[in-house]
């Protein structure tokens, strides 16, 4: 059995219980500025009165350093647990012991560290049932991608091979390569080789729409085609998504083009788990 638990809000406790174990009068004064540097709402600066602001540069680090903690004491009891700063899962062989599990976390977090646990966003579920964890898809023996993740990456996508702009395709992949590799380290591990292909696919069609607007007419089109030994005339509508996708194009503008302009093969990161040492029994 696997359970997720989820917080967010840091006790006005954190910077206190961390001058316990860190000396450096430099570092702590750095954190205390920074927690206390507030948040823009709307446009308007509002001080914060305890805790780190969510999505502040510091948060993390300070979950890792305020909930190492948290491990020892779950670690101490023989309970086995993953966490990445405050996104947790917890291991159990049983409902039982699940349920007993969760209890324990919930009272370290609350009573002795004074944290506040999302019950909403806690929940008890089996390996079958799958759960996610940082941007994974986890089921059975199975470790995918979240559909979530995957969308917001092919937006980011979308923002940087609009057609209608002109900048050259070379540029271009300068600016798409650093995502693409990113995306591929981080989900190496991941079933999804098939889900590589396809978006490296839709990748190069979209950079051939960018190159079809910018050729603006047919003529460069066929001038292209019939350098490359095609000699049928091709007539189609430059500034169409459809048209290039077509064989023509394609001819023209060929997978190999996309390799010596260096685009990044995603494919080529795929590395995926065959086994799952942590949720081995």
């Amino acid at each position: 059995m696997l359970f997720h638990i989820f917080y967010r809000r840091f006790s006005y406790f954190t910077v206190d219980v961390d001058t316990e174990r860190v000396s450096d009068g430099k570092i702590l004064k750095l954190i205390r500025a920074m927690l206390k540097s507030g948040v823009m709402e709307d446009g308007v600066w509002k001080a914060t009165e305890t805790g780190s602001p969510q999505g502040s540069v510091i948060s993390p680090l300070l979950a890792n350093i305020y909930l190492d903690e948290f491990d020892q004491k779950m670690k101490a009891r023989g309970i086995r647990i993953v966490r990445y700063a405050d996104d947790i899962l917890i291991f159990s062989k049983t409902q039982e012991e699940a349920r007993e599990f969760l209890a324990i976390a919930i009272n370290i977090l609350e009573i002795d560290m004074k944290l506040k646990v999302n019950r909403n966003k806690t929940r008890i579920t089996t390996l079958e049932e799958g759960f996610h964890f940082l941007g994974f898809e986890i089921k059975g023996e199975r470790v995918g991608i979240e559909k979530s993740r995957l969308k917001r990456f092919k937006g980011k996508v979308k923002g940087l091979t609009r057609r209608n702009q002109s900048t050259p395709v070379k540029e271009i992949v300068k600016e798409l390569n650093p995502l693409l590799r990113g995306f591929a380290s981080y989900f190496r591990i991941v079933d999804l080789q098939s889900t590589l292909r396809g978006l490296l696919s839709w990748i190069r069609r979209r950079l051939r729409a960018i190159i079809l607007h910018q050729w603006k007419s047919t003529k460069k089109l066929n001038r292209v085609l019939r350098r490359a030994g095609w000699e049928e005339k091709v007539n189609l509508r430059m500034n169409k998504w459809r048209s290039s996708h077509t064989k023509a194009v394609n001819y023209a503008i060929p997978n190999r083009f996309f390799e010596e302009i260096n685009l990044f093969d995603m494919t080529s990161y795929y590395h995926p788990l065959s086994k799952y040492p942590i949720l081995d029994p």
